[in-house]
C-alpha cells in the first residue's frame, strides 16, 4: 500500500494533542480580565474627577478651579459635610474610605467653595459603575485558544492527499486527437 503522507500518523497525533493542551492551557492560566480594581468619573468640562477602587473601598476626588488655600466642602453620598483646604494651584483633593460595599454606582459626590474670581463653585458628579471590560485585552485569551485549535485540526486532518492529475501516474492514449 503506497504511503498516504510523509508524517507518521503518531506524530500527528502527538501534535494534535499538544497544540489541544497548549488551547487549554491558555484558557485556564490566563488572567481574569475582570478583576479591573479602578472606575472613573470625569465630569465633562467641570473639572471634577472621580475615581473608585474596588479593592480597598477608596474613593479619590480632585476638583479643579478653587480659590488658592480656601476652604471648600465635599460631600458623599450621605455622609456630613468635610472641610478640605484647596492647594496652591486651586485644587481640591479629598479621600474617602467607604469600603467595598455592593450598590455604590452612582453615589452623589459634591465640592462647593470659592472660585479663583471670588464667586461660588459647585461640582456635581457620582461614583462610576464598576468597569467590567478592558475592551480588546479581553479577547486575547479566546484569540489565542482559536488559533491553537485550528492549528490541531490542521495537524490532524490536514494530512490527506488532494486528488486530481498529479496523482495520476499513467497516462490512457486513446489514440483520438481533440481540434479545438
Amino acid at each position: 500500500m503506497a504511503k498516504l503522507s510523509s508524517v507518521p500518523k503518531r506524530v500527528r497525533v502527538v501534535v494534535t494533542l499538544v497544540l489541544l493542551a497548549a488551547a487549554a492551557a491558555v484558557l485556564l492560566l490566563w488572567p481574569d480580565s475582570t478583576t479591573q480594581t479602578k472606575s472613573k468619573f470625569v465630569s465633562p468640562g467641570a473639572g471634577l474627577t472621580v475615581t473608585y477602587d474596588d479593592a480597598t473601598g477608596e474613593i479619590n476626588i480632585a476638583a479643579i478651579g478653587y480659590r488658592k488655600k480656601s476652604v471648600a466642602q465635599v460631600r458623599v453620598g450621605s455622609n456630613p459635610w468635610q472641610d478640605v483646604r484647596a492647594d496652591d494651584n486651586g485644587t481640591v483633593k479629598y479621600t474617602v474610605m467607604l469600603g467595598a460595599r455592593p450598590g455604590l454606582s452612582g453615589t452623589s459626590v459634591l465640592v462647593s467653595g470659592r472660585s479663583a474670581s471670588a464667586g461660588s463653585r459647585t461640582l456635581i458628579g457620582g461614583l462610576p459603575p464598576a468597569a467590567s471590560a478592558r475592551g480588546g485585552v479581553d479577547l486575547t485569551p479566546y484569540a489565542m485558544a482559536n488559533a491553537l485549535i485550528l492549528m490541531a485540526v490542521v495537524a490532524a486532518f490536514g494530512h490527506r492527499p488532494r486528488r486530481g492529475r498529479h496523482r495520476r501516474t499513467r497516462v490512457r492514449d486513446t489514440g483520438h486527437v481533440a481540434f479545438a
